[in-house]
């Protein structure tokens, strides 16, 4: 049930992303909504499921958007990994946790996309890409992040109470 509602939730923001974010651009960039929920995920139910998130993630997006299955699957799923990996032994209470881990999962994840990016030909100055693009997404995923962690933790708490019941 957990994994459907997860699954229901990443194609909502998924489908937000790619229709309703064309109004909110700021600065020319838009939020990576999805993005942001894998990561949240990843803080809160540990660095396998939000890999898992990311892969999903990924691969919606290369199938939709990218020319090569894979890059968005692997830049995800890692950022994902690394911030669930590196939050195991935090409290996980604090907005400015949140924001932080949001922070450097984007970073994280744009500097693996370039990286692979560059290496199968589809970026001529990857790192031209990389400062123009990183910092001020990542700053916007950042004051995403909060909405998006409180959503999530409702949601956890919402099945810890109710689906995980002890015979």
């Amino acid at each position: 049930m957990r994994s459907v509602c997860h699954i229901l939730v990443l194609g909502a923001l998924f489908l937000i992303q790619t229709t309703l974010s064309n109004f909110i651009w700021i600065f020319g960039l838009k939020p990576d909504l999805p993005l942001v929920f894998a990561l949240c995920i990843a803080i809160v139910n540990g660095e396998k499921a939000g890999a898992l998130t990311g892969l999903l993630n990924g691969i919606l997006e290369d199938i939709f958007f990218g020319r090569f299955i894979g890059i968005n699957t692997i830049a995800k799923s890692a950022a994902a990994y690394l911030v669930g990996y590196g939050s195991q032994n935090l409290y996980k209470g604090r907005t400015l946790i949140t924001m932080t881990l949001a922070f450097t999962g984007t970073v994280v994840f744009n500097l693996i996309f370039v990286i692979v990016a560059y290496l199968t030909g589809e970026l001529v100055r990857p790192w031209h890409q990389f400062l123009s693009i990183t910092i001020p997404s990542s700053l916007l995923n950042m004051f995403i992040s909060p909405l998006i962690y409180i959503g999530v933790v409702k949601m956890e708490r919402f099945f810890y109470f109710y689906f995980n019941i002890k015979y």
